[in-house]
């Protein structure tokens, strides 16, 4: 993209500058440190020290990459299990039949790890439209692709793009910029190669595409963390900006215990009278049978007064690996209460795991309150960007989508956050009891509309009627 990747090409920025749009505040440094410790590539890793030798050497600390655990973690909390629904039967099972068939969920996860890792994420629509029809896809991007345009308190209603692309078998820089146009939002994309624009047309791209949509055709991703690095910024903040520490303390004492289970493992020192010997070559001369493996975890006894003269003694130090797992656990409750997590879930002791809220909520408060958080900040822009799919599907691609369809709504799996399994038996037994309708049971569990699940109930037709 550029000599430096977490920068914007500068014939993108000037190109954004002449449409009028001014570039958001500069976060790239930071967006660049937040990969570093994602990765487990940054320079905090590269330890240098003076050998016996005089000189300078370097080596590479362990790492359990804590970051990309948190991120991963957080990932698969809000979004492992997942879907949408709109109150529009037809665009309900299009909507459904789309995101099994294409893997949104799934593309949606991955998007939310790279966004709690570098502070900011997008997912946006992708046209290809041809003379004999046009198809639609989702496509997710990580902050350093994403250029805000237009924002305000209330989100980003205007973004850009910019990615590497291949054009003519060369490395092509491209910004596709979602914008308002007219009252519906436009794709206008931009090329260029060796600094140079290509035209359009001849790499079959429609410079300016008109959705015909009034809905967002993107969604920003970011965690419900305030971005306290920079005011007024449409950036997140990564999830772990808060935990760099205990993640330093974390993969040094992972380190220290390598090196003292290394360095501490028992040796067995033998005299040379019990090494057997034998003659070697044509001068006559006697040497030592090999014996150990390369990590030399046996070696020659010389006259050094070490042991009792000619038995073999056993070099076996003790190890303090009890206070550096101390030290370990501690880092492992600093970094899951400093991530949202609370201090017992990377707790490396703690028995048995996550099932329930009736098994967790009293523990854990602090992990199902960031859960709710964080899903409220997502699912709102994720919803905007399945509804405009819909539309879009029904303009371009004659989906069979009701026109004006209801809303998109995300619907989260919150049974670490309630007890859904203790919701379900209580929904069955007031069911039971005639208090509440058999439609809301399938609509609340198995995300279907209102009309679609009366139509499989259709025994409680009657009944509702003077409910």
């Amino acid at each position: 993209m550029a000599d430096n990747e977490f920068s914007i090409p500068a014939c993108a920025r000037d190109e954004i500058r002449r449409r009028g749009y001014a570039l958001p505040p500069d976060m790239s440094g930071h967006i660049e440190r937040w990969y570093g410790w994602y990765t487990g590539d940054c320079d905090w890793y590269e330890e240098r020290y003076a050998g016996v030798d005089g000189r300078a050497h370097k080596r590479r600390k362990l790492s359990l990459r804590p970051a990309r655990r948190v991120c991963r973690e957080w990932a698969s909390l809000i979004a492992n299990e997942m879907g949408a629904r709109t109150d529009s039967p037809r665009a309900n099972e299009w909507l459904r039949r789309y995101c099994d068939e294409s893997g949104l969920f799934t593309l949606f996860q991955r998007g939310v790890e790279r966004a709690f890792a570098m502070g900011t994420g997008a997912m946006a629509l992708w046209f290809d439209v041809r003379d004999g029809g046009a198809s639609i896809r989702v496509r997710r991007y990580d902050a350093k692709m994403v250029v805000p345009l237009t924002w305000d308190e209330d989100g980003t209603t205007e973004c850009a793009f910019c990615t590497r692309v291949t054009a003519g078998g060369k490395q092509a820089v491209q910004l596709q910029m979602h914008v308002l146009d007219g009252g519906t939002y436009h794709v206008v994309t931009k090329v260029w190669r060796d600094g140079g624009e290509l035209a359009p047309e001849a790499l079959g791209i429609i410079e300016d595409f008109d959705t015909a949509c009034e809905t967002p055709t993107f969604c920003l991703l970011s965690p419900a963390i305030d971005n306290a690095l920079q005011d007024t910024s449409p950036y997140g903040v990564s999830v772990f900006e808060d935990a760099v520490g205990a993640m330093k303390v974390l993969d040094t004492a992972w380190t220290a215990l390598y090196d003292e289970t290394d360095l501490m493992r028992a040796v067995l020192m033998l005299p040379d009278s019990m090494i057997d010997v034998r003659q070697a070559g044509t001068d006559g001369k006697t040497r030592p049978v090999p014996f150990g493996d390369q990590e030399q975890r046996l070696y020659r006894l010389t006259s050094s007064g070490i042991g009792e003269e000619g038995k073999p003694y056993a070099f076996a130090p003790a190890m303090r690996t009890s206070s550096i797992y101390e030290t370990y656990a501690a880092a492992c409750a600093a970094l899951g209460d400093e991530c949202g997590f609370g201090s017992q879930y990377f707790q490396p002791d703690k028995a048995g795991g996550l099932k329930t809220a009736t098994e967790v909520s009293a523990d854990n408060s602090a992990l199902m309150r960031n859960i709710r958080n964080h899903e409220n900040a997502l699912g709102k822009g994720l919803g905007r960007l399945l509804t405009s799919l819909a539309e879009c599907a029904r303009i371009h691609c004659g989906a069979d989508v009701e026109e004006g369809a209801e809303p998109v709504e995300v619907v989260w799996d919150d049974s670490i956050i309630t007890d859904t399994q203790a919701e379900k038996q209580q929904m069955l037994a007031e069911i039971a009891a005639g208090v509440v309708p058999k439609w809301m049971y399938l609509e609340k569990f198995y995300g279907l509309s209102e009309d679609e699940a009366r139509l499989l109930m259709p025994e409680q037709a009657v009944m509702d009627v003077g409910f």
